[in-house]
């Protein structure tokens, strides 16, 4: 298992699982925690709904203890001008034969008293046990009777009350006090589906909890939260809850494959410097093993013939450029990273630098058994460049040109102008460079691990040197490049530098 495989499983047991496992549990919470928080409010709202009906059922205990206290001498204006929504008393036996009410004016209404003779009997019973029972009777869509039976003398009291008087005058003002600013409550009438109250009539009760009225036959009382319905608070509760740990999540995934990154490219900046520092070895060995050879032939008088001893020179001085091309590639490099290496402009001449480069390399050229074309623009103008800077990148991409042709050996150097800039292609028809490795060619260190690329020895900073180099003169430099074909790479120079 190689080293990024275990970074990524110990982020993920030290960092994902763990955070995984929370927000199940925190998800699976939230559900059991809103609902007990709509239980929770439910259970209010009910002792809300309670306390309505208790109301209501003590005003009326309160107006049949003052009738059976004051009976049978009752003064009855003294309990109707203060109460408006009763609108008579009637009072009769058992039988329900012989029947009065006050005022007597209303009589009439109220006449067929006999069919509530089982609620009657039933009231009796209830008085033989000591208790005081109020039966409400619904005689007309606006008015009810509230029912109860006096102890001594046994009599049977109706207090004849109208429904929306009462719900307005006396429960309204209690729903009122209830409410305030947080609630809204309302009496609904079945029958009709009507709402004869209202502490905030511009609400529609689409989703409420409802209880019916004890003594208001036919008649709900309904509440809700202001604004929201309980469902809807505790189901915005969960939502934004959820997203809230669903956004933690992925910050959390977010940071660890961010942290995975950083990791996974530190290694392979730690491997490519490794590499980098094998290859450079290797490339320093090869140059000096051969200098010392023919230097030790040399000084052994060894070489009989003069022009023997003249490709030993030849030989001797190439290998020395060599490694002079490598030691300023690292130069180049340091320099590149510090950016402590300022260009030093000058009028030049880009042709002539092309081909004093190619000179610098004609013995390998020939000795390789390349074909070299050169196809140079006569009106080329010269342009601000620094020649030494320039001519290492130059130098760079020729050496790859040669160390990466196999069987097809072949370097075409291009010159021409295009508007406000320079066009120099250097060609070759060598292994190539897949495509999916194009976009990573110009990064520090970077080889393509594959093929002749990966056995060919090089440092990794060529492509990135001749980057950097072209960047630095507001430049631009592309690679078109087919495996197996060759590839071609475009310098784009602009003829004026920028101030």
């Amino acid at each position: 298992m190689n080293s990024t495989k275990k970074i990524f499983i110990a982020l993920a047991l030290i960092v994902l699982l763990p955070a995984l496992f929370n927000s199940v549990y925190e998800i699976s919470s939230l559900n059991e925690t809103e609902e007990m928080l709509s239980q929770m409010y439910t259970r209010q709202l009910d002792a809300v709904l309670f306390s309505v009906n208790q109301y209501t059922l003590d005003v009326a205990s309160s107006w049949a203890s003052q009738i059976e206290n004051e009976f049978p001498k009752i003064n009855f204006n003294r309990i109707l001008q203060p109460n408006p929504s009763i609108r008579s008393i009637i009072v009769t036996d058992t039988s329900l034969v012989q029947m009065d009410e006050f005022p007597a004016s209303t009589a009439e209404k109220h006449q067929n008293f006999s069919i509530h003779k089982q609620a009657v009997e039933r009231l009796v019973r209830y008085q033989t046990l000591s208790y005081r029972k109020l039966e409400p009777v619904i005689i007309s869509d606006s008015t009810f009777i509230i029912l109860f039976v006096t102890s001594s003398p046994v009599k049977v009291i109706g207090i004849v009350v109208n429904n929306e008087s009462f719900i307005n005058d006396v429960i309204g003002k209690k729903l009122t006090d209830i409410a305030q600013n947080d609630l809204i409550l309302c009496v609904n009438r079945l029958s009709t589906s009507r709402t004869v109250f209202s502490t905030d009539p511009s609400v529609m009760f689409t989703s409420a909890q409802q209880r019916p009225l004890w003594i208001f036959p036919d008649h709900i009382v309904q509440i809700r939260l202001k604004g929201t319905t309980i469902q809807e608070a505790a189901n915005d509760r969960y939502y934004r809850n959820l997203i809230l740990i669903v956004l933690l999540d992925c910050i959390l995934v977010a940071g660890a494959f961010f942290v995975y990154r950083l990791i996974k490219r530190e290694m392979e900046l730690v491997a490519l410097r490794s590499d980098f520092v094998s290859n450079v070895s290797h490339e320093l060995r090869t140059p000096l093993a051969l200098i010392r050879m023919f230097a030790e032939t040399l000084e052994m008088k060894r070489v009989k013939t003069e022009k023997k001893k003249q490709e030993y020179y030849g030989i001797i001085l190439r290998e020395t450029e060599r490694l002079t091309r490598l030691i300023n590639n690292i130069l180049n490099f340091s320099r590149m990273e510090s950016d402590s290496r300022k260009n030093m402009f000058a009028s030049a001449d880009i042709n002539n630098i092309l081909a004093s480069t190619l000179s610098v390399h004609k013995y390998q050229l020939e000795q390789k058994g390349f074909t070299v074309e050169t196809v140079l623009a006569k009106d080329l103008p010269s342009i601000p460049v620094d020649e030494e800077v320039i001519t290492e990148a130059f130098h760079n991409l020729i050496d790859n040109a040669i160390k990466y042709s196999v069987e097809n050996k072949y370097l075409r150097v291009e010159t021409s102008r295009s508007k406000d800039h320079i066009l120099i292609r250097i060609e070759d028809h060598g292994i190539g460079i897949a495509a999916e490795h194009h976009a990573k060619i110009f990064e520090k260190f970077y080889r393509v691990s594959q093929g002749l690329v990966n056995t060919a020895k090089g440092s990794g900073l060529g492509l990135a040197i001749v980057h950097h180099i072209i960047l630095s003169h507001h430049g631009t430099i592309d690679v078109h490049s087919t495996v197996g074909t060759g590839t071609r790479f475009t310098i784009t120079l602009p003829l004026t530098q920028p101030k």
